[in-house]
């Protein structure tokens, strides 16, 4: 499928900008990707969208189902009123479940897992997993840590240092050189999140394993969908490389639906 690509200086600015990617995202991408998998969305479907930032992705599905809750870990200053309902809080406390649905049929981390510490990911993905029962599906986005563009840079930098490939892979005292010599240290501690991460392809598949969930459906890009839609290079998929190390090297991004398996977290 081709997908629109969306020009900046089409919007009054950034913020518009990158809710409307995320939306379109959504709309042109993962929702048909969905469907074809046989997860249809309507009316009365329940959504939680983890990690939902501003709230663009969700957008899209809040057009067709009633009951679509985003939760944040901090507040991105929606205006009031904003539909669909958007929680600030920490999906593993107590305190979130009184705010939430017990149960929810399609739950979203799109591009979010890459943001948590190693040490807090399986408590992390416990907690998704509770909000889940044997009919709903998980569907999880990300780029592999090693890959080229597995710091986020692209999107988290500006220009030159975000179009160098691969940068992840230096020690934490060169990356911190070239954002003070870039005046960028600005952006250090996002930088320092994703490198302490380091989600891998490799990784996430034990996770999932290690919490009694399993893949219904993956697919890996050397092109993601939301680089055609920013960028208006066409998507590229790279399912034909199994290589395991070459995956993490190669791989730009990862798409993943998920569900329970009978064997539970412990």
């Amino acid at each position: 499928m081709d997908l629109p690509k969306l020009n900046q200086s089409d919007f009054p600015d950034w913020k518009s900008y990158y809710f409307n990617y995320q939306k379109t995202l959504a709309q042109a991408y993962y929702i048909p990707l969905l469907k074809q998998n046989g997860i249809s969305i309507v009316s009365d479907s329940k959504v939680l969208d983890v990690g939902c930032g501003d709230g663009g992705f969700l957008s899209a599905f809040s057009e067709i189902s009633k009951i679509c809750n985003g939760i944040e870990i901090r507040n991105f200053g929606w205006e009031e009123g904003y539909n669909p309902k958007i929680i600030v809080g920490d999906i593993t406390s107590e305190q979130i479940k009184k705010s939430l649905f017990p149960k929810y049929d399609l739950l979203i981390l799109r591009d979010v897992i890459e943001h948590i510490s190693l040490q807090k990911k399986l408590n992390f993905m416990k907690s998704i997993y509770n909000y889940m029962d044997e009919n709903s599906k998980l569907l999880v986005t990300f780029p592999p840590f090693y890959s080229p563009f597995g710091l986020h840079q692209q999107a988290i930098l500006r220009m030159p240092i975000q179009i160098i490939p691969y940068l992840g892979w230096l020690p934490k005292i060169l990356i911190k050189l070239l954002l003070r010599l870039s005046n960028q240290m600005n952006n250090w501690d996002d930088i320092e999140e994703i490198k302490d991460s380091r989600m891998t392809i490799l990784g996430f598949k034990n996770l999932i394993t290690e919490c009694g969930l399993e893949i219904c459906f993956e697919e890996r890009y050397l092109v993601r969908p939301s680089h055609e839609i920013r960028y208006g290079v066409k998507t590229r998929k790279l399912d034909w490389l199994q290589i395991p190390i070459l995956e993490e090297f190669f791989v730009s991004g990862c798409t993943f639906i998920l569900k329970k398996i009978k064997k539970a977290c412990k």
